[in-house]
């Protein structure tokens, strides 16, 4: 028997369930920026590669901010080794560099052998100009004397590599030019050691020489 409802009034409809769509599903897979990061960075001793390693691993992480793909990690990645690669390639310039700079610059005198002869500047330094021994110079170098340091690598100080050098050049002069010599000209014996940056640059000996101490200038080399 049905249900009789009163004035003959509609029965309600039975109640319905909302369906909720689905969520679509997320982005999947690694983000490719991050990968090439990843691999630009480990490359990045080739150069500019350490550049786009930076900036893809930064466009990765953007990108996987908004999308949440996987592969923030190698993103991360990418950019610390990118920036790794930077320091290290910034410190070789710059070790590279002051190498050159100390080769260039280290001076003339330390640098010389014996029985070569240089022109000098007014002040006694040790700045010079390497010239022919038979046209007029300042001085010519006659010995050469090794030094040493408390520890390798390190400069030692110029009061140890003085005294080293200086007792070096004397017992130099006595075997190269016997007792009693004395020079065509005014001359001093002149010792010459390297500075911290000669020292560094890999000049460990001293340079004895005899320089002119007045106007007139040798114009020969020395008898040795």
């Amino acid at each position: 028997m049905s249900e009789q409802y009163p004035g003959g009034a509609t029965p309600p409809n039975p109640p319905q369930w909302m369906q909720v769509a689905p969520a679509p599903p997320g982005p999947r897979g690694r983000n490719t920026f991050a990968v090439a990061s990843l691999i630009l960075g480990i490359l990045g001793v080739c150069g500019f590669s350490l550049v786009l390693g930076l900036i893809f691993g930064i466009v990765a992480l953007v990108q996987i901010g908004r999308t949440n793909q996987a592969g923030r990690g190698m993103a991360i990645a990418g950019i610390v080794i990118s920036l790794l690669w930077v320091g290290a390639l910034t410190i070789g310039v710059i070790v590279l560099v002051n190498r050159a700079e100390l080769l260039g610059t280290t001076p003339t005198i330390v640098g010389l052998k014996p029985g070569e002869c240089y022109t000098a500047p007014p002040a006694y330094s040790l700045d010079a100009t390497k010239v022919a021994c038979t046209v007029p110079h300042d001085g010519e170098a006659f010995a050469t004397v090794p030094l040493k340091g408390y520890f390798e690598g390190e400069y030692p100080g110029e009061d140890m590599l003085e005294a080293q050098a200086k007792a070096g050049c004397d017992a130099q002069r006595a075997a190269v030019f016997g007792p009693g010599y004395v020079p065509p000209v005014e001359a001093s014996v002149g010792v010459f050691y390297p500075d911290s940056k000669a020292w560094l640059a890999g000049k460990s000996a001293a340079v004895c020489t005899f320089q002119v101490t007045s106007e007139r200038q040798l114009t020969g080399p020395l008898p040795h």
